[in-house]
């Protein structure tokens, strides 16, 4: 099986490793960056700087770029890869996508909907490295029962949606809870400090309570060291934000605590640049209080 993964990220690099391990598949890799696709060759993994070349050469495309214009960029066009569909090739992606763009890919894939699957991931990078990834898959059942090897390979988690585009909506509404629980453990967190109690022994309280759970597990530590968590930008948080309030605007909903959540990410990305650790968000919460977690001892 040949299979050619586009983006070689944070979360696609170690993916498309776990995938070259396996001895039913010839991996092709591509990313626009050379320097990434260097370090994946120093992988002993192949990699091609043409996305023709990636095209043509497999049999399942996978892609994971950070969202829908990246994912118009390689899909739509002349020899792009809906262009390049047909019933011996399918398309997986996995990135984290709007349903305006899914829309619009429908439209330009038509009667090839069926060679495509919407497989949203959710885990952070040391799942993707471990393979123990959840999967929200969308598609035709045909179509995604024979790529479940490749699911397999990927992820422990495995939701098989059925519709084309579910897998989206589920990654948006999963990741959404993910921005609302940084905020009220980083709140939680200063009742606790600002009453007095040292921050590595507020977090192991929180960790330890009915509250406690992968977030504090997780991300805890590093907003108490004040690193901020380097493996994810607040770019890309606000980036998932957005397509949530796309899905408010659309149904007509009224979810108060998802709008604040936006509000205090916009106000976040303001101070501190696309480019900060995504967890810097709670700085806000610090500065408006006069406490640094990281400084208040652990």
């Amino acid at each position: 099986m040949k299979i050619g993964f586009i983006g070689l990220g944070n979360m696609g690099m170690p993916m498309a490793l776990n995938l070259h391990k396996s001895k039913k598949i010839d991996l092709l890799g591509y990313d626009v960056s050379q320097k990434t696709t260097q370090k994946f060759k120093s992988k002993k993994a192949k990699a091609t700087n043409s996305l023709t070349e990636l095209i043509n050469f497999s049999d399942i495309i996978i892609t994971c770029v950070p969202g829908p214009k990246q994912i118009k960029s390689l899909s739509v066009g002349k020899n792009k890869i809906i262009d390049q569909l047909d019933r011996n090739k399918v398309w997986i992606d996995c990135s984290t996508n709007s349903l305006s763009c899914f829309n619009f890919l429908k439209k330009k894939l038509k009667r090839k909907i069926n060679q495509f699957v919407d497989a949203t991931i959710s885990g952070g990078n040391l799942k993707a490295q471990s393979g123990d990834l959840s999967i929200f898959v969308g598609g035709q059942k045909k179509t995604v029962n024979k790529l479940k090897f490749i699911f397999n390979i990927l992820g422990k988690n495995l939701y098989y949606l059925n519709t084309a585009g579910a897998g989206y909506a589920a990654k948006i509404a999963q990741v959404s809870l993910c921005y609302l629980n940084y905020l009220s453990l980083s709140e939680s967190l200063m009742l606790g400090v600002k009453s007095g109690i040292k921050p590595k022994t507020m977090l192991e309280i929180i960790d330890k309570s009915a509250s406690g759970g992968y977030t504090s597990t997780r991300y805890g530590p590093n907003m108490i060291n004040g690193d901020y968590d380097p493996s994810f930008f607040l770019g890309l948080s606000m980036k998932d934000l957005n397509l949530a309030n796309e899905i408010i605007k659309l149904e007509k909903l009224n979810l108060p605590i998802m709008n604040l959540t936006s509000k205090i990410y916009k106000n976040a990305l303001k101070k501190f640049g696309p480019n900060s650790n995504h967890l810097k968000v709670i700085k806000i919460l610090e500065q408006n209080n006069k406490l640094t977690f990281s400084k208040e001892g652990r």
